[in-house]
């Protein structure tokens, strides 16, 4: 079954983050001594600057991550280590603190925290922060700093807890990433937190033809291959930086072709009804947005 990442938005949601943490952090890890309503949380939960990234599949969070912007009464980064000399004082700086990382032992890797970090970057730039910072797992150190994390000192034990991680901190203007490219280059840096983080395992189908279409994909990693039947001649065969769907988010046709992942597959999807939404308030942009359409859908017919 397919794993998404994206944002909580509704309370239901969050209670369910809540256990989460508990079964990660008190019963199974034991960094917190157990409640009795067995939900983990604190002060910072209560505040409207924080939202909060969550892993579902099958209808199940799996895994979440708390993003806070920053506010008078601070992040919960700062009571891990003192970022804040390392950060540029003026009005225009905007600082978010990412942390609470948990996901049940079976989706656990490498993979999964760097598209939960990667996701928190997108949601940050989307509300002008300039600065992220994070207190990470030491493993993924190596991993964050290719897009543009720095380690900005050594491994750190939290007395209380005894987790021990490494501060790093992101000047988002150096953030280097791949669909963060393709969203400037095609003028989509309005949907940036809309998008939702899919991973497909191969064999899995993205779309089946005769459904009705309610969103567009982005290939980050992976191939997928188009056809109109089942077992039939593959039509194209579309790879990182392929776009497909995106005639949904315009018109009410069921899709017109199968598409399915033929590796492991991670994509970013969008949805109609934030697109729609969009447009509607923002007309000038669409046009941009029906050109770029246009030409991508003119390369995909020479390809059949």
């Amino acid at each position: 079954m397919p794993i998404k990442i994206s944002i909580a938005k509704t309370p239901a949601c969050v209670n369910d983050i809540f256990k989460l943490r508990h079964e990660v952090f008190c019963e199974e890890e034991i960094y917190f001594k157990p409640r009795k309503d067995k939900r983990l949380f604190d002060v910072y939960d209560t505040y409207p600057t924080t939202h909060n990234l969550i892993v579902t599949t099958e209808n199940k969070i799996v895994g979440s991550m708390r993003l806070t912007l920053d506010s008078d009464m601070g992040v919960p980064a700062d009571e891990f280590y003192d970022f804040r000399p390392l950060i540029p004082k003026g009005d225009d700086v905007k600082v978010m603190s990412c942390g609470m990382y948990c996901v049940e032992e079976q989706y656990r890797g490498m993979s999964m925290a760097f598209s939960m970090i990667l996701m928190a970057s997108y949601f940050g730039i989307s509300h002008n922060v300039t600065h992220v910072i994070a207190p990470i797992n030491p493993p993924i150190g190596k991993l964050v700093s290719r897009v543009g994390f720095k380690i900005i000192g050594d491994e750190v034990v939290e007395p209380s807890t005894g987790i021990t991680f490494l501060p790093t901190l992101l000047t988002v203007s150096e953030l280097s990433d791949f669909f963060l490219k393709f969203v400037q280059q095609n003028q989509l840096q309005n949907f940036l937190s809309a998008y939702e983080c899919i991973f497909y395992k191969a064999g899995e189908y993205i779309v089946h033809k005769g459904e009705q279409g309610d969103c567009a994909f982005v290939i980050i990693e992976g191939e997928v291959e188009v056809t109109l039947q089942d077992n039939a001649d593959v039509l194209t065969t579309l790879e990182a930086g392929d776009v497909f769907g995106e005639l949904a988010l315009l018109t009410d046709n069921t899709r017109a072709a199968n598409v399915v992942a033929t590796t492991d597959l991670r994509v970013m999807s969008l949805s109609k009804d934030i697109f729609m939404k969009y447009l509607v308030e923002n007309p000038v942009e669409a046009v941009g947005f029906m050109k770029n359409m246009g030409m991508r859908m003119k390369n995909l017919l020479q390809q059949i």
